[in-house]
Protein backbone atom coordinates (compact mmCIF):
# COMPACT_ATOMS: atom_id res chain seq x y z
CA UNK A 1 0.00 0.00 0.00
CA UNK A 2 2.98 2.21 0.87
CA UNK A 3 4.45 1.51 -2.65
CA UNK A 4 0.96 2.31 -4.20
CA UNK A 5 0.62 5.95 -2.43
CA UNK A 6 4.70 6.85 -3.41
CA UNK A 7 3.93 5.69 -7.14
CA UNK A 8 0.44 7.79 -7.14
CA UNK A 9 2.19 10.52 -5.45
CA UNK A 10 5.15 11.20 -7.59
CA UNK A 11 2.78 10.36 -10.89
CA UNK A 12 0.82 13.18 -9.81
CA UNK A 13 3.92 15.35 -9.07
CA UNK A 14 5.49 14.31 -12.76
CA UNK A 15 1.61 15.34 -14.60
CA UNK A 16 1.87 18.59 -12.91
CA UNK A 17 4.83 19.47 -14.57
CA UNK A 18 3.75 20.36 -17.89
CA UNK A 19 0.27 22.67 -16.82
CA UNK A 20 3.04 24.65 -14.42
CA UNK A 21 5.48 25.06 -17.72
CA UNK A 22 2.21 26.03 -19.59
CA UNK A 23 1.13 29.06 -16.91
CA UNK A 24 4.54 29.97 -16.49
CA UNK A 25 5.67 30.64 -20.09
CA UNK A 26 2.15 31.73 -20.95
CA UNK A 27 1.95 34.43 -17.82
CA UNK A 28 2.11 37.44 -20.27
CA UNK A 29 -0.94 36.27 -21.74
CA UNK A 30 -3.01 35.38 -18.89
CA UNK A 31 -2.39 38.64 -17.56
CA UNK A 32 -3.56 40.27 -20.58
CA UNK A 33 -6.16 38.17 -20.59
CA UNK A 34 -7.27 38.73 -16.76
CA UNK A 35 -6.67 42.62 -17.75
CA UNK A 36 -9.25 42.79 -20.40
CA UNK A 37 -12.14 41.05 -18.83
CA UNK A 38 -12.32 43.53 -16.51
CA UNK A 39 -12.92 46.30 -18.45
CA UNK A 40 -10.02 48.32 -16.09
CA UNK A 41 -7.51 50.74 -18.55
CA UNK A 42 -4.46 50.40 -18.38
CA UNK A 43 -2.91 53.53 -16.75
CA UNK A 44 -1.12 55.64 -18.87
CA UNK A 45 1.43 56.32 -17.02
CA UNK A 46 2.37 52.63 -18.42
CA UNK A 47 0.86 53.18 -22.15
CA UNK A 48 2.88 56.86 -22.50
CA UNK A 49 -0.69 58.53 -23.28
CA UNK A 50 -3.26 58.42 -26.41
CA UNK A 51 -1.57 59.82 -29.39
CA UNK A 52 -2.71 63.46 -30.08
CA UNK A 53 -0.65 64.15 -33.20
CA UNK A 54 1.22 62.64 -35.44
CA UNK A 55 3.91 64.51 -37.86
CA UNK A 56 5.24 62.40 -40.92
CA UNK A 57 8.35 62.60 -41.94
CA UNK A 58 10.53 60.51 -44.83
CA UNK A 59 10.99 57.69 -43.99
CA UNK A 60 9.52 57.73 -40.30
CA UNK A 61 7.06 59.57 -38.38
CA UNK A 62 6.95 61.45 -35.08
CA UNK A 63 3.77 60.30 -32.63
CA UNK A 64 3.30 63.07 -29.50
CA UNK A 65 1.09 61.47 -26.64
CA UNK A 66 -1.01 63.15 -24.84
CA UNK A 67 0.57 65.05 -21.91
CA UNK A 68 -0.15 62.80 -18.82
CA UNK A 69 -0.44 64.05 -15.47
CA UNK A 70 -3.09 61.70 -14.09
CA UNK A 71 -3.07 60.37 -10.46
CA UNK A 72 -5.61 58.60 -8.14
CA UNK A 73 -7.26 61.62 -6.55
CA UNK A 74 -6.30 64.30 -9.28
CA UNK A 75 -3.77 65.49 -11.35
CA UNK A 76 -0.58 65.31 -10.20
CA UNK A 77 2.13 68.48 -10.32
CA UNK A 78 4.34 66.84 -12.49
CA UNK A 79 3.83 64.54 -15.27
CA UNK A 80 5.15 63.80 -18.39
CA UNK A 81 5.02 63.56 -22.50
CA UNK A 82 5.83 60.97 -24.69
CA UNK A 83 7.56 61.59 -28.00
CA UNK A 84 7.71 58.29 -29.99
CA UNK A 85 9.83 58.05 -33.71
CA UNK A 86 8.95 54.75 -35.55
CA UNK A 87 10.32 54.02 -38.88
CA UNK A 88 7.78 53.21 -41.45
CA UNK A 89 7.69 51.10 -44.20
CA UNK A 90 9.94 50.79 -46.40
CA UNK A 91 12.12 52.61 -44.60
CA UNK A 92 13.17 49.70 -41.61
CA UNK A 93 15.08 51.84 -38.78
CA UNK A 94 15.42 55.54 -37.90
CA UNK A 95 18.29 57.89 -39.54
CA UNK A 96 20.95 58.19 -37.15
CA UNK A 97 20.05 61.65 -35.96
CA UNK A 98 16.97 63.03 -35.82
CA UNK A 99 16.43 67.02 -34.42
CA UNK A 100 12.63 68.44 -33.56
CA UNK A 101 10.77 70.88 -32.37
CA UNK A 102 7.88 69.66 -30.05
CA UNK A 103 4.73 71.31 -29.42
CA UNK A 104 3.20 68.87 -27.50
CA UNK A 105 0.27 71.17 -26.00
CA UNK A 106 -0.49 72.17 -29.70
CA UNK A 107 -0.75 75.94 -28.74
CA UNK A 108 1.22 76.81 -31.72
CA UNK A 109 4.66 77.76 -30.06
CA UNK A 110 7.64 74.85 -30.21
CA UNK A 111 7.65 73.67 -26.21
CA UNK A 112 11.09 71.97 -26.20
CA UNK A 113 14.09 70.75 -28.75
CA UNK A 114 15.00 67.33 -29.05
CA UNK A 115 18.30 65.87 -31.43
CA UNK A 116 17.96 62.35 -30.96
CA UNK A 117 20.47 60.21 -31.66
CA UNK A 118 19.00 56.76 -32.65
CA UNK A 119 22.06 54.61 -32.85
CA UNK A 120 23.79 55.96 -29.81
CA UNK A 121 19.85 55.90 -27.85
CA UNK A 122 20.90 58.85 -26.73
CA UNK A 123 18.83 62.57 -26.96
CA UNK A 124 19.63 66.04 -26.02
CA UNK A 125 16.89 68.06 -24.49
CA UNK A 126 16.43 72.02 -25.11
CA UNK A 127 13.37 73.04 -22.98
CA UNK A 128 11.81 76.49 -24.65
CA UNK A 129 8.84 77.32 -22.14
CA UNK A 130 8.91 77.12 -18.08
CA UNK A 131 7.17 73.90 -18.11
CA UNK A 132 9.50 71.67 -19.25
CA UNK A 133 11.99 69.94 -17.03
CA UNK A 134 13.93 67.05 -18.40
CA UNK A 135 14.40 64.11 -20.49
CA UNK A 136 14.28 60.37 -19.43
CA UNK A 137 16.57 57.94 -20.83
CA UNK A 138 15.64 56.68 -24.80
CA UNK A 139 13.25 53.66 -24.78
CA UNK A 140 14.34 51.24 -27.82
CA UNK A 141 11.25 49.94 -29.74
CA UNK A 142 11.25 47.30 -32.55
CA UNK A 143 11.53 49.71 -35.59
CA UNK A 144 11.81 53.25 -32.99
CA UNK A 145 12.56 55.29 -29.99
CA UNK A 146 10.42 56.58 -27.17
CA UNK A 147 11.50 59.58 -24.95
CA UNK A 148 9.53 60.89 -21.81
CA UNK A 149 9.67 64.28 -21.39
CA UNK A 150 9.02 65.37 -17.88
CA UNK A 151 6.72 68.29 -17.10
CA UNK A 152 5.74 70.67 -14.90
CA UNK A 153 1.75 70.96 -14.84
CA UNK A 154 0.53 74.35 -15.73
CA UNK A 155 -1.54 76.28 -13.27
Amino acid sequence: MNGVRKFLGYGWAVLTIPLVLALFFGLNSWAKLLAQSTGIPVSPWMTGGDIVRTLPHEGYETRIHRPVFDGLLGPRARGFVQVDWVAVPPATTLPERIGEQIDYDQDGVADFAVELDSKGNHAALKPLQPGVLSCERVMMLKNGRVLRVDLKRKP
